[in-house]
């Protein structure tokens, strides 16, 4: 498994809104054929250069057989989120002056906690969401889902606009926790889906932008792992 606590070296990357070291996933979907040969395990163990540390928190959740035998709808982090997530544990420790920590330190029903918001049952395209408009949430209030242990999550295409005209534009599929403020979903994180619709046998996979806090809120995966940790010490 690649190391995910060092900074990576400059590197020439292959999207051009690369112009930091973070992997990104902005594709050209064009005509590209959006079928995976294989189960949704098969495809995060394939793209080691994207999903490796993802792969390997499926293990420790004990997740394998879902993502193998399950139809299910994966709202898939990225390396670059769980590596920011870690970093941050790590500076906590260090600051507490205790050692540094391994994903695999981290408890099974941690990782089971956070991964499951981000799995949903069934099969869903991004075609199959309702429209969210951020700017007019009463008329297009996108849908409020259940992911794998009860998370909710409202999820939505926006429809963008483009040469001056609303909604005729690309559509973007969003992804919103509501949990911190059902009122106001200005107020609520959501991160981008930047990849949408690879569909290997078992269900579909839509890739997130790396920017994103792990868990949606930074806060609540750092104290929790450093709860587990710490009654480990």
């Amino acid at each position: 498994m690649k190391k995910i606590f060092q900074w990576p070296l400059a590197l020439c990357c292959l999207v051009l809104f690369s112009q930091s070291c973070k992997k990104d996933y902005y594709v050209d979907g064009g005509k590209a054929n959006p079928i995976y040969n294989g189960t949704i395990y098969d495809y995060l163990t394939e793209k080691t250069m994207y999903f490796d540390t993802i792969k390997a928190i499926v293990d420790l959740a004990g997740m394998k057989d879902m993502m193998t035998k399950d139809t299910i709808t994966f709202f898939a982090p990225s390396d670059d989120v769980i590596r920011d997530a870690m970093n941050l544990v790590n500076l906590n420790r260090f600051i507490a002056g205790k050692d540094s920590v391994k994903i695999s330190d981290i408890g099974q029903e941690v990782w089971r906690k956070f991964l499951g918001m981000y799995v949903m049952k069934g099969k869903h395209t991004a075609g199959t969401f309702p429209r969210v408009s951020y700017n007019n949430i009463n008329a297009f209030p996108g849908i409020n889902y259940v992911m794998l242990d009860g998370y909710i999550l409202n999820i939505g295409l926006e429809y963008t606009t483009y040469n001056g005209v609303e909604a005729v534009g690309p559509r973007i599929l969003y992804v919103t926790d509501i949990t911190f403020d059902p009122t106001n979903f200005r107020n609520n994180p959501r991160v981008r889906v930047v990849s949408s619709d690879i569909q290997p046998k078992n269900g579909v996979v839509h890739v997130l932008s790396i920017q994103h806090n792990f868990g949606f809120r930074t806060d609540d995966f750092l104290r929790i792992a450093l709860d587990y940790l710490n009654s480990k010490d």
